[in-house]
């Protein structure tokens, strides 16, 4: 079997309180079977009240309720985790217990992986001196570096993407006045999102941009400004999460559609640009902290959302097809 892994997966370290985010706020925390039979035969009586009380179940998939400002309920006003305070780490549900780490398999493939909504794993694909995204693991254990455009189906995948972005680029990110009109389409859609998702918070500045209608001028101006203080770190992370996603999301849904993969991630790509776009208007406004906020929006949206990257990918669609 081959055992491909991310190129900070063995030596990840979580920044902890150094971190600008957490990754208990904001986000589904879903409780895994084996998990909620733990919480349920816990010998603390206290504790196993608090826990269950604390979970819902909605389409047969159990998570952890969130507070109103985004907390899971399981989170205590120190940052701390109740259940972690009150037992150990092997108590907790998988999610929690393994993040930022993934793990995909298929009959002759293991795939170890990295969520990209991370703020140590947006850092690393920011980079733009990253040798080696991918290594194989030897039969010894060892780390041996990776040509992924060797493995067949990526380098048809890649190939197939790089078309569809240039195309895109070439129909709107070269001409101001139909980008303009494509980040305004994505932000409509945004906010459609945000209206039918409970799930997906609005954040400051990720869309205030396009609440006034910015004319062609105007609009070519701030995007120049734009490329001047983002362009370069953010063309290097959409390259870098776009071969991370492509090969990750192959493995996470090996039923998926080629075409299908390819559409949402060029969507990702393009929302992203649109969120980073509105954020760096904003006084004040910083690369690493607005990538993360950014990255978060359309993880949540996108990828733990299929209604939502379903709409991101027909959007796609569409905007070729004009």
């Amino acid at each position: 079997m081959k055992i491909y892994v991310f190129g900070n997966y063995m030596d990840f370290k979580c920044l902890a309180g150094n971190c600008q985010t957490t990754c208990c706020s904001g986000w589904k925390i879903v409780v895994d079977r084996e998990a909620y039979e733990r919480f349920k035969n816990l010998e603390n009586k206290s504790l196993r009240a608090d826990i269950l009380s604390n979970i819902v179940e909605k389409d047969d998939v159990r998570s952890f309720k969130n507070r109103k400002n985004g907390d899971c309920a399981m989170l205590d006003g120190d940052g701390l985790c109740r259940i972690q305070r009150n037992s150990n780490e092997k108590t907790l549900c998988n999610t929690c217990r393994k993040y930022p780490r993934l793990s995909f398999s298929d009959k002759d493939t293991m795939l170890l992986s990295m969520a990209a909504s991370c703020p140590v794993i947006i850092e690393y694909l920011s980079n733009d001196k990253i040798k080696n995204m991918w290594y194989e693991m030897g039969t010894d254990k060892k780390m041996y570096p990776v040509d992924i455009s060797g493995v067949n189906w990526f380098a048809q995948d890649k190939n197939r993407f790089d078309i569809l972005i240039n195309d895109i680029k070439t129909k709107y990110y070269l001409k101001p006045e139909r980008l303009s009109e494509l980040f305004f389409d994505f932000a409509d859609m945004a906010v459609d999102i945000i209206i039918s998702c409970k799930d997906c918070m609005y954040f400051d500045g990720s869309f205030d941009a396009y609440e006034e209608q910015m004319q062609g001028e105007e609009f070519r101006r701030r995007y120049n400004d734009f490329t001047k203080k983002y362009g370069e770190r953010l063309a290097t992370f959409d390259k870098n999460y776009a071969d991370y996603r492509i090969f990750t999301k192959k493995y996470e849904n090996p039923d998926e559609d080629t075409y299908d993969r390819i559409y949402q991630v060029a969507g990702e790509i393009v929302m992203l640009d649109t969120i980073m776009f509105s954020l760096s208007l904003q006084k004040g406004s910083n690369y690493e902290k607005d990538i993360v906020n950014a990255v978060h929006w359309v993880y949540k949206t996108a990828v733990h959302g299929k209604v939502s990257g379903s709409k991101m990918h027909k959007k796609i669609m569409e905007i070729l097809a004009k």
